[in-house]
């Protein structure tokens, strides 16, 4: 049977444990934007060509105007999918940054204690806190 300290040690690793499981789901939601981005700024000239193709068999009065307009969709397409990109990494570099001390966290409390220390040592990667 544990003593109030490691259960009170197991207590506060379960809750080290859910403040990592909301950082892993920030960190896919951060690589979810990132590859949002980069989806952006890859389709963004595609889609303009294709649209400057399909105005190039329209005869139109006012050419000079729906090329600015492509042109400006063009643009904002690219910036803002450049923007989310650097935006998610610098987001993620803060997230992956909270895990590792949280890392060094789980392993001063699991340190606290012989029994609990035996009972995680495999679970927590001890080496990625080090």
């Amino acid at each position: 049977m544990m003593g109030a300290t490691e259960q009170e040690i197991l207590a506060e690793i379960r809750t080290l444990l859910a403040l990592e499981r909301n950082y892993l789901a920030e960190e896919r939601t951060a690589l979810a934007e990132f590859r949002t981005g980069l989806a952006l700024t890859v389709i963004a000239p595609a889609a303009s060509t294709l649209i400057a193709y399909i105005f190039s068999f329209l005869e139109v009065e006012r050419v000079l105007l729906f090329d600015v307009l492509n042109f400006t969709f063009f643009a904002i397409l690219t910036v803002w999918g450049i923007w989310t990109s650097f935006r998610s990494r610098s987001r993620l570099a803060k997230i992956r940054k909270k895990k590792t001390i949280l890392k060094h966290r789980e392993c001063e409390i699991t340190r606290k204690s012989k029994a609990v220390h035996d009972l995680l040592y495999d679970c927590i990667a001890l080496e990625a806190a080090q």
